[in-house]
């Protein structure tokens, strides 16, 4: 608990007259801070989104996954397993080889709870169908953690 003295109040009320109130001031400073966390996130958000559509649209398995949770789920056209960080990056420099991109498409992204969520399409060489591509990400601390990475064909679907 908190008393002041009238001479406390009074030293706290010229104070006030001559300019912002405490109160005001440190609402502002909240509200700043506050602000600027969002800010933070999103343009965070915004780098992760631009790295990933980079990193699939070059093939780059390193880009793809340095930013990745220790451990990654990898579903690759119905074979999903869950693996390190490393070895989730040698499953994907092995899906490139194997698929190399010829264009990727991000195309929604959604957040809930701590969770982010993407999708996109992966055009490969020679494919007729892109490949659909859904990343589940999580918030730990201030950044943004890849993990999980599903590669899904869809048939019969007209693009």
């Amino acid at each position: 608990m908190c008393y002041l003295s009238d001479k406390d109040t009074k030293s706290m009320a010229t104070w006030d007259n001559r300019g912002p109130g405490i109160g005001l001031v440190a609402l502002l400073c909240v509200g700043l801070l506050v602000g600027f966390g969002t800010t933070t996130a999103q343009a965070q958000q915004g780098q992760a989104l631009t790295q990933m559509r980079d990193a699939f649209a070059g093939g780059d398995a390193e880009a793809l996954l340095g930013g990745a949770a220790d451990r990654v789920e990898i579903a690759l056209l119905g074979q999903s397993k869950l693996y390190s960080r490393a070895q989730a990056i040698y499953v994907m420099e092995d899906f490139f080889r194997r698929y190399p991109p010829e264009s990727f498409t991000l195309q929604n992204d959604a957040q809930d709870e701590g969770n982010w969520f993407a999708t996109g399409r992966y055009q490969y060489v020679h494919a007729d169908q892109p490949l659909h591509v859904y990343l589940r990400m999580r918030l730990k601390g201030q950044q943004w953690e890849l993990r999980e990475v599903r590669i899904e064909e869809r048939r019969g679907e007209q693009e």
